[in-house]
């Protein structure tokens, strides 16, 4: 039983992703022991509904070094009915599709402190004293938005949240995703997703 099986929401990936890119992200993430049962968090955007298309202002940046079409501000994400002993929150952006197959990291937020339910529009672009940067794909701490190349199909991206029985100092800053997901074996109390698809105009 992977992380995925810990909330009703991520049940509905197979059917947004398709059973082949749900199987790819479940042999993705390492494994570890399931979550306890309890009440299911919910995620939610108040900008985004759950699987559309995102608009550019979220995606990655737009420069002579880069070209994905965006404003790379991050998403505003707002979460509810964590379980109650919840120590601490994480947050991770994930693309299934990136890399021409194994994925890329976008985004590794941790140690939000437990009385804390949303992210503000723009709050994961720049550090933040209530999250703790890990290391996306560029070795930043801060998110960094969608950048689907112009002649893919759209890729998926996934926000996922997680409620964690951490303090939310308990991890060193800088972890990869591997290296978050490794750490919280037996830590995840209950997780969710937010499905985005994206891909840089043409």
């Amino acid at each position: 039983m992977s992380f995925f099986s810990t909330s009703l929401r991520t049940c509905a990936l197979a059917s947004v992703l398709g059973l082949g890119l749900a199987t790819q992200a479940l042999a993705q993430a390492p494994a570890a022991p399931a979550a306890p049962a309890g009440p299911t968090i919910t995620l939610t955007s108040p900008t985004h509904p759950y699987g559309a298309f995102l608009d550019k202002n979220y995606a990655g940046p737009t420069s002579p070094q880069m070209a994905c079409g965006g404003e790379n501000v991050s998403l505003p994400l707002q979460w509810s009915n964590a379980p109650a002993n919840t120590k601490s929150f994480a947050v991770i952006l994930f693309d299934f599709e990136g890399g021409r197959g194994p994925g890329v990291v976008h985004w590794v937020a941790y140690g939000i402190a437990p009385d804390v339910t949303s992210l503000a529009e723009g709050e994961g672009t720049n550090p933040s004293p209530r999250i703790v940067g890990g290391s996306n794909m560029r070795q930043m701490g801060t998110y960094f938005g969608p950048c689907a190349g112009a002649t893919d199909s759209p890729h998926h991206y996934i926000y996922s949240v997680y409620a964690l029985d951490m303090a939310k100092d308990e991890l060193p800053a800088g972890l990869t995703r591997d290296q978050f997901l490794e750490k919280v074996k037996g830590k995840v109390i209950n997780m969710t997703s937010l499905v985005a698809t994206y891909r840089r105009p043409q």
